[in-house]
């Protein structure tokens, strides 16, 4: 059977494509992974990286041992983990989740997560490290929690969870913000805060503009909401963003919101992982944890149109 502390360093390389990164993960010397790379590829037979001065690559053999190899180490960490009485000590979950979920869905989702497996040790990432897919694959991630981003790819599994329902969202002090329904004729001329995506329905709203012939001001990027929220309560346009992440602010008078016309705007939300890979019982635990949030009744609490003050 391979070493696992072999595959284990392998799969630190294959997350980091760095040797140096993968070494200071494992905490050890950046020749001993070189020596322990070399030693698995000796033993396989095959190149399981390309190496240069500027990057390390998987090769092709690389990219089909990858899951193999986190099958294995999962086995071996699931026979210890039973061996030890089960209790989950020193097991890690890694999870990619988006700032405006987190803030959302973790409050309510650790207390509840921790009694069940109070030692674990968590990782919460906005950002991934080599694209989403990548890291999905590698185990660089456990799982990803999305918000709005209908995340299809080889070898990923997705799971909706439930939609938020999204709102715009204008200062206080805006003519529009006297208004309970935001059309798309209201918005010719009007600068607009966005941000990159708009969880998939930026399209949808701007084929909306199109056909009612509206032409916004100026169109304003942000990578956050909270970006997002700072530039409209500063008076620098309107958004449409997850009703949740509004609440406090519309509550303070900071914010006053409109509900898009017709039928409204939701944003799904999806949890993603490896299709082929056997979830942990840590990970299962909080994957439960995370649908019992998104089910709950009082989830859907309605935040009521504000006017201005």
């Amino acid at each position: 059977m391979l070493d696992p502390h072999l595959l284990r360093s392998f799969l630190a390389v294959a997350a980091e494509l760095s040797f140096r990164k993968a070494a200071l993960a494992l905490h050890c010397a950046p020749s001993t992974v070189t020596s322990q790379i070399r030693s698995l590829e000796q033993e396989l037979g095959v190149v399981l990286f390309e190496r240069s001065s500027r990057s390390v690559r998987l090769t092709g053999s690389g990219q089909g041992l990858v899951q193999n190899a986190r099958r294995i180490v999962d086995l071996i960490e699931e026979t210890q983990r039973l061996a030890a009485g089960g209790d989950g000590s020193g097991l890690e979950l890694a999870v990619r989740i988006s700032e405006s979920l987190g803030v959302y869905c973790l409050p309510w989702v650790l207390p509840r997560f921790r009694q069940r497996f109070p030692d674990i040790r968590l990782s919460f990432a906005t950002h991934s490290r080599h694209g989403l897919h990548q890291d999905i694959q590698h185990g660089v991630m456990d799982l990803a929690l999305l918000l709005g981003e209908p995340f299809l790819a080889a070898g990923i599994d997705v799971e909706l969870l439930g939609r938020e329902r999204l709102v715009a969202i204008v200062a206080p002090q805006s003519p529009l913000a006297g208004s309970c329904t935001l059309r798309p004729e209201m918005l010719d001329a009007q600068a607009l805060v966005l941000t990159r995506h708009v969880w998939s329905l930026r399209r949808s709203i701007e084929a909306a503009l199109l056909e009612a012939r509206v032409r916004p001001a100026s169109v304003v990027e942000c990578a956050s909401v909270e970006l997002v929220k700072a530039c409209v309560m500063a008076g620098q346009g309107l958004s449409i963003v997850p009703a949740f992440s509004v609440r406090e602010a519309v509550r303070r008078g900071e914010l006053a919101t409109l509900e898009w016309h017709g039928e409204g705007l939701f944003a799904p939300v999806y949890l993603a992982r490896q299709a082929e890979r056997m979830l942990s019982p840590v990970a299962e635990a909080f994957s439960e944890t995370l649908r019992a949030f998104f089910r709950r009744p009082e989830k859907n609490e309605a935040i009521s149109p504000s006017r201005g003050v």
